[in-house]
């Protein structure tokens, strides 16, 4: 049977918008060479661009940015879907972050990409540490989860998930990770894909996929992370299986 993998970016192969580490891109790098590999994150194709290399880029089957409303095959866009976010939208993510009682304000704020809107009570434009310092605020006030809850509650025709350290990303309903899993079966009908992401959790990101890909059979799979070091590691033993059973 075939197997595809299918890798979230930010916290699953790379730090939180950081580049690879150089030896687990080295290893990355001999992985894809020899596996069927899917990238999807939140991100765009820009910024996926900026954390790993090029060299990888190039060799995988495919990359999704922005939850899957961009494509990209060896650095080519084959597809962009746009969507116009409604003034009701952008009102109400102004308001959250206005309230917000994280008081740091680093800029860029509410990011328009492809078919879909990052929001930030910090901004995109905090630094490593400072990126921590409101990831470990939030953890504890679960700010980002109770605005995920709030519009997914909401009659708006759009669904909310916690992304990466310090955003949310908001899509038209149905444009999470899941429509990753038909675009790949359409090319691959018999495969079995197997997924790993650092925010299959509640409310996050991951998750969408994550349950579509749950089967009766078990057909398909997916790993929670929390670091690329948990993805190094379970890669390096699936590879080590995969050795021995060929010897």
């Amino acid at each position: 049977m075939k197997h595809i993998y299918l890798f979230d970016v930010d916290g699953t192969l790379t730090p939180p918008r950081l580049p690879m580490n150089k030896k687990f891109s080295e290893f990355f790098y001999d992985f894809v060479s020899s596996h069927d590999v899917v990238l999807i994150s939140g991100s765009d194709y820009k910024k996926i661009s900026e954390q790993v290399p090029k060299e990888i880029l190039d060799i995988c089957n495919g990359v999704y940015g922005c939850s899957g409303a961009e494509y990209y095959e060896k650095g080519t866009m084959l597809y962009s879907k746009l969507h116009q976010f409604p003034d009701e939208l952008l009102a109400l993510c102004n308001r959250y972050i206005d309230k917000s009682k994280y008081q740091l304000r680093c800029g860029i704020h509410i990011e328009e990409r492809p078919g879909m809107l990052n929001i930030s009570t910090v901004g995109r434009n905090a630094t490593n540490e400072q990126r921590k310092s409101y990831n470990a605020w939030d953890n504890q006030s679960k700010e980002r989860l109770a605005f995920v809850e709030k519009i997914n509650k909401s009659s708006l025709p759009y669904e909310a998930s916690a992304g990466g350290e310090i955003s949310i990303d908001i899509v038209p309903s149905g444009w999470n990770k899941s429509v990753v899993k038909n675009e790949v079966l359409n090319k691959h009908p018999d495969a079995s894909l197997i997924f790993f992401g650092d925010r299959i959790v509640e409310g996050g990101n991951d998750l969408p996929l994550a349950e579509a890909l749950k089967t009766p059979i078990g057909l398909h799979s997916s790993h929670q992370v929390n670091s690329y070091h948990d993805t190094w590691e379970l890669l390096e033993v699936r590879t080590a299986i995969s050795k021995a059973r060929v010897a």
